[in-house]
């Protein structure tokens, strides 16, 4: 027993109406469970409900504290602050919350007292900011246990949105009371249901209220271009030495077998000549070998262009050397079986896909929040629209409270209206501002755009192996030419991508590299 005097102390009790595990179980899994830094003691008191744990080191304390609720084979144990100056309450439990499903335009801090009504009573602690990639918040709130789970909540109709609790434990699917199973409820004769789609319905309390880590793994692979129409594959001599022109795309997959979906959430893509493939090799290890320059060009490629949702991807995943090695192996196969000559090019395409292995309830969740990705799109392109017309008017663009009601109005007119407080009014109200007045700032050396007779007429061809070669890059987009791209010629022989050039002469008539003016409307 440590010191008398000490304060480094908890209390703790399960929540149930049935037999709790026995002081042997509690202690030896909440030690697992709290991998503590020193030592600690455990003992019950004279009620035989009650456990009291004292810590060696205050930070064992604080962390237990922090990252409560537990539970002992299912079972809820309550860990409260002995010495709190308020009545210690073990009928509220502080849990950790994770609500999927949002739309992407709801994913605001803003969003917090609406989930504060929804789940708990008290102020909810937001822990980080919104994550968009993954579509969630992540918060802490108290929950009144003698009051069903919380399971979610509706938008609009059908919308439903997910809540998900940390170390839930055991609770009843039929009621969602904690502290009971199914199997002694008798609150409720037949479980809650809800629609999960369009075609069925589920339980309102299942297993996908327990938040645990997706079950998600990765995986890559090389896929050479489809054939065309007329049986000849993408590959032609128009180059002047072999390579590839690769595609990496990001894919997210959910699988609910037999269902599945793949959002792609970004590509990229780059040159690879032939040649790397030739290079000295470099032992990674005993076992294996791979090629050191195709080695370092893919690895760069992906590790510079991989989008955050795909942690665990980056530059320690391709330092091993089965992943690199499979594909540069992958490489030689397609080489040496497509290429005959030394002036050809083939088009590839590198998938990178993280697998999510889902329940029909997630399942469903996930797709309705990723197709949401199209309407904050739409709002987007809404205000892009907006900030051209107040530009053309030669409207005061220094209004932000202007610009606050317009977009409103215009959330409004594509039926957002009840989510207009929640959507970040200010913020997309400021970034229109700067964007409109860097337009005008822009427009004013060439406010005049170019007559479309002659945009019409100006050169245009498709981009062929020797063009890579000739060309630099689009100094519009500072984008590369690309096979099969079309790119446009100015009269001052500046080359640029068509639709970059395009767009350019729209609002103005001069070539943005030299100021060759072209004839203007008028």
């Amino acid at each position: 027993m440590f010191d008398e005097s000490s304060l480094h102390r908890l209390v703790g009790k399960f929540f149930t109406n049935s037999t709790p595990p026995s002081f042997d179980e509690t202690e030896q899994s909440l030690r697992k469970q709290w991998n503590l830094y020193g030592d600690m003691t455990v003992q019950k008191l004279a009620d035989n409900e009650t456990f009291l744990f004292e810590f060696r080191q205050d930070i064992d304390k604080s962390n237990v504290l922090a990252n409560g609720p537990y539970n002992v084979n299912g079972v809820i144990i309550l860990i409260k602050n002995l010495y709190s100056p308020n009545m210690i309450d073990f009928t509220v439990a502080n849990f950790g919350v994770a609500v999927f499903g949002l739309p992407s335009y709801l994913l605001t801090k803003d969003l917090l007292p609406t989930l504060k009504s929804l789940v708990g009573e008290n102020d909810p602690d937001l822990f980080g900011l919104p994550d968009k990639i993954n579509n969630y918040i992540y918060y802490r709130v108290d929950v009144d246990l003698k009051k069903p789970l919380r399971p979610g909540f509706y938008i609009g109709q059908n919308r439903f949105v997910e809540f998900k609790y940390r170390n839930l434990g055991d609770f009843c699917y039929n009621c969602g009371m904690i502290g009971h199973v199914r199997g002694n409820c008798d609150q409720v004769r037949f479980p809650k249901k809800r629609a999960l789609n369009a075609t069925s319905s589920t339980d309102v309390y299942g297993p996908w209220l327990r938040l645990y880590p997706l079950e998600t793994c990765n995986e890559i692979g090389v896929m050479k271009s489809p054939k065309k129409h007329n049986g000849v594959r993408e590959c032609e001599k128009t180059l002047s030495y072999a390579q590839f022109f690769i595609k990496i795309e990001f894919n997210k997959v959910a699988v609910c077998y037999p269902k599945l979906t793949k959002l792609t959430m970004s590509t990229h893509k780059f040159r690879f000549p032939c040649s790397y493939l030739d290079t000295e090799t470099e032992s990674t290890d005993s076992t294996t070998t791979t090629t050191s320059k195709a080695y370092e060009v893919i690895q760069r490629e992906i590790c510079e262009n991989t989008p955050s949702c795909f942690q665990g991807f980056g530059h320690e995943s391709l330092n091993k050397p089965e992943i690199m090695g499979t594909i540069v192996e992958k490489l030689k196969f397609i080489k040496n079986n497509e290429f005959c000559c030394h002036d050809k090019w083939l088009t590839l395409k590198l998938q990178i896909n993280r697998i999510y292995n889902l329940t029909p309830v997630d399942y469903e969740t996930f797709i309705e929040s990723y197709g949401d990705i199209s309407i904050d799109r739409l709002i987007e392109n809404k205000i892009s629209d907006l900030i051209k017309k107040r530009v053309e008017k030669k409207e005061d663009l220094l209004s932000l409270p202007c610009w606050e009601k317009q977009i409103r109005e215009a959330m409004s007119e594509m039926g957002f209206s009840q989510y207009i407080y929640l959507a970040n009014v200010s913020r997309r109200a400021y970034k229109a501002m700067m964007k409109a007045v860097q337009m005008e700032i822009s427009s004013r050396s060439c406010p005049v755009p170019a007559d479309r007779t002659t945009v019409s007429e100006l050169m245009r061809f498709k981009v062929l192996g020797p063009d890579m070669d000739r060309l630099d890059q689009c100094m519009i987009c500072v984008g590369e030419m690309f096979l099969a791209e079309e790119a446009t010629t100015l009269p001052c022989s500046h080359v640029f991508h068509s639709s970059c050039i395009e767009k350019w002469l729209q609002v103005g008539h001069k070539c943005p590299l030299c100021g060759f003016k072209l004839l203007s409307q008028k």
